[in-house]
Protein backbone atom coordinates (compact mmCIF):
# COMPACT_ATOMS: atom_id res chain seq x y z
CA UNK A 1 0.00 0.00 0.00
CA UNK A 2 2.70 2.50 0.57
CA UNK A 3 4.43 1.82 -2.80
CA UNK A 4 0.87 2.77 -4.43
CA UNK A 5 0.46 6.16 -2.43
CA UNK A 6 4.56 6.59 -3.37
CA UNK A 7 3.50 6.15 -6.74
CA UNK A 8 0.29 8.02 -6.34
CA UNK A 9 2.03 11.38 -5.71
CA UNK A 10 3.16 12.31 -9.33
CA UNK A 11 0.05 11.04 -11.13
CA UNK A 12 -1.83 13.50 -8.78
CA UNK A 13 0.60 16.25 -9.68
CA UNK A 14 -0.14 15.17 -13.32
CA UNK A 15 -3.88 15.28 -12.28
CA UNK A 16 -3.74 18.71 -10.99
CA UNK A 17 -1.91 20.13 -14.04
CA UNK A 18 -4.23 18.54 -16.75
CA UNK A 19 -7.06 19.80 -14.73
CA UNK A 20 -5.95 22.88 -13.62
CA UNK A 21 -6.75 22.60 -10.25
CA UNK A 22 -3.75 23.82 -8.91
CA UNK A 23 -4.85 23.51 -4.67
CA UNK A 24 -5.23 20.83 -2.40
CA UNK A 25 -8.94 19.86 -3.64
CA UNK A 26 -7.60 18.91 -6.28
CA UNK A 27 -4.66 17.31 -5.24
CA UNK A 28 -6.65 14.87 -3.24
CA UNK A 29 -8.76 14.20 -6.15
CA UNK A 30 -5.97 12.83 -8.17
CA UNK A 31 -3.98 11.22 -5.20
CA UNK A 32 -7.72 9.01 -4.61
CA UNK A 33 -8.06 8.51 -8.72
CA UNK A 34 -4.43 7.32 -8.81
CA UNK A 35 -5.04 5.06 -5.51
CA UNK A 36 -7.76 3.55 -7.62
CA UNK A 37 -5.94 3.10 -10.87
CA UNK A 38 -3.02 1.78 -9.17
CA UNK A 39 -4.91 -0.56 -7.15
CA UNK A 40 -6.91 -1.42 -10.56
CA UNK A 41 -3.32 -2.05 -12.27
CA UNK A 42 -1.86 -4.52 -9.27
CA UNK A 43 -4.87 -6.96 -9.23
CA UNK A 44 -4.26 -7.30 -13.27
CA UNK A 45 -1.01 -8.48 -12.18
CA UNK A 46 0.37 -5.72 -14.30
CA UNK A 47 4.53 -5.01 -13.10
CA UNK A 48 4.33 -1.62 -11.88
CA UNK A 49 8.02 -1.52 -9.75
CA UNK A 50 10.12 1.79 -9.33
CA UNK A 51 12.75 0.70 -11.08
CA UNK A 52 10.67 0.19 -13.96
CA UNK A 53 8.88 3.00 -13.51
CA UNK A 54 11.30 5.39 -15.83
CA UNK A 55 11.11 2.43 -18.81
CA UNK A 56 7.38 2.74 -18.31
CA UNK A 57 7.07 6.44 -18.49
CA UNK A 58 9.07 6.96 -21.53
CA UNK A 59 7.23 4.10 -23.27
CA UNK A 60 3.84 5.73 -22.33
CA UNK A 61 5.19 8.99 -23.44
CA UNK A 62 6.71 6.96 -26.94
CA UNK A 63 3.68 6.09 -27.50
CA UNK A 64 1.36 9.41 -27.33
CA UNK A 65 4.08 11.35 -29.35
CA UNK A 66 3.77 8.46 -32.16
CA UNK A 67 0.02 7.99 -31.58
CA UNK A 68 -0.59 11.86 -32.19
CA UNK A 69 1.34 11.92 -34.91
CA UNK A 70 -0.41 9.19 -36.57
CA UNK A 71 -3.72 10.65 -35.92
CA UNK A 72 -2.66 13.72 -37.20
CA UNK A 73 -0.68 12.14 -40.41
CA UNK A 74 -4.27 9.85 -41.15
CA UNK A 75 -6.18 12.74 -40.38
CA UNK A 76 -4.96 15.11 -43.33
CA UNK A 77 -4.60 12.40 -45.64
CA UNK A 78 -8.17 11.30 -44.90
CA UNK A 79 -9.27 14.89 -45.41
CA UNK A 80 -7.57 15.36 -48.69
CA UNK A 81 -9.28 12.14 -49.63
CA UNK A 82 -12.65 13.89 -49.05
CA UNK A 83 -11.50 17.28 -50.37
CA UNK A 84 -10.16 15.77 -53.83
CA UNK A 85 -12.37 12.68 -55.12
CA UNK A 86 -9.56 11.91 -57.72
CA UNK A 87 -7.66 10.45 -55.20
CA UNK A 88 -7.63 6.84 -55.17
CA UNK A 89 -9.54 5.08 -52.15
CA UNK A 90 -8.70 1.48 -52.53
CA UNK A 91 -10.66 0.16 -49.57
CA UNK A 92 -9.96 -3.31 -48.05
CA UNK A 93 -9.53 -5.64 -45.43
CA UNK A 94 -6.10 -6.50 -43.55
CA UNK A 95 -5.42 -9.44 -41.49
CA UNK A 96 -3.52 -8.02 -38.63
CA UNK A 97 -1.22 -10.67 -35.89
CA UNK A 98 -2.26 -9.21 -32.93
CA UNK A 99 0.27 -11.40 -30.46
CA UNK A 100 1.92 -14.04 -29.81
CA UNK A 101 0.69 -17.10 -27.96
CA UNK A 102 2.26 -15.74 -24.93
CA UNK A 103 0.95 -12.22 -24.88
CA UNK A 104 -1.65 -11.16 -23.04
CA UNK A 105 -5.05 -9.91 -24.61
CA UNK A 106 -4.60 -6.21 -22.93
CA UNK A 107 -1.71 -5.62 -25.25
CA UNK A 108 -4.22 -6.26 -28.30
CA UNK A 109 -7.02 -4.19 -27.18
CA UNK A 110 -4.95 -1.40 -26.49
CA UNK A 111 -3.44 -2.07 -30.03
CA UNK A 112 -7.21 -1.98 -31.54
CA UNK A 113 -7.92 0.97 -29.86
CA UNK A 114 -4.97 2.98 -31.47
CA UNK A 115 -5.57 1.57 -34.67
CA UNK A 116 -9.60 2.52 -34.13
CA UNK A 117 -8.44 5.87 -32.89
CA UNK A 118 -6.53 6.65 -36.48
CA UNK A 119 -8.07 8.22 -39.10
CA UNK A 120 -8.80 5.70 -42.33
CA UNK A 121 -8.25 2.36 -40.41
CA UNK A 122 -11.07 0.91 -38.13
CA UNK A 123 -10.48 -2.63 -36.51
CA UNK A 124 -13.75 -4.78 -37.61
CA UNK A 125 -13.24 -8.27 -35.10
CA UNK A 126 -10.49 -10.45 -34.12
CA UNK A 127 -9.99 -13.85 -34.71
CA UNK A 128 -9.57 -16.17 -31.86
CA UNK A 129 -7.25 -13.04 -29.89
CA UNK A 130 -4.37 -13.60 -32.36
CA UNK A 131 -5.37 -11.94 -35.46
CA UNK A 132 -7.44 -8.81 -36.06
CA UNK A 133 -8.83 -7.66 -39.31
CA UNK A 134 -8.49 -4.13 -40.02
CA UNK A 135 -10.19 -2.24 -42.89
CA UNK A 136 -8.98 0.43 -44.74
CA UNK A 137 -9.57 3.65 -47.18
CA UNK A 138 -6.08 2.58 -48.78
CA UNK A 139 -5.36 -1.01 -47.86
CA UNK A 140 -1.91 -0.91 -50.43
CA UNK A 141 -0.83 1.59 -47.90
CA UNK A 142 -1.52 0.59 -44.63
CA UNK A 143 -0.55 -3.56 -45.59
CA UNK A 144 3.26 -2.01 -46.41
CA UNK A 145 3.34 -0.32 -43.08
CA UNK A 146 0.89 -2.77 -40.96
CA UNK A 147 3.26 -5.46 -39.39
CA UNK A 148 6.25 -2.85 -38.69
CA UNK A 149 3.49 -0.45 -37.31
CA UNK A 150 1.83 -3.90 -35.25
CA UNK A 151 5.64 -4.94 -34.05
CA UNK A 152 6.14 -1.13 -33.08
CA UNK A 153 3.00 -0.65 -30.60
CA UNK A 154 3.52 -4.25 -29.36
CA UNK A 155 6.97 -3.37 -28.06
CA UNK A 156 5.85 -0.04 -26.57
CA UNK A 157 2.47 -1.53 -24.84
CA UNK A 158 4.92 -4.57 -23.22
CA UNK A 159 7.01 -1.58 -22.01
CA UNK A 160 4.44 -0.08 -20.67
CA UNK A 161 3.20 -2.58 -19.08
CA UNK A 162 5.91 -4.06 -17.12
CA UNK A 163 6.71 -6.91 -19.74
Amino acid sequence: MLRRAILAIPMALVWMVLTATLNLEGFLVGFVVALAVLTLVSESKTQLKLNNFPDQLLALLTHIVTLSRDIYLSGVDVAKRVIDPKLPMKQGILAVNTQDEHERDIVAALSAHAITITPGELVLDFDGGKTMFVHCLDVEASARSADAAQTRRLKLFRRILGG
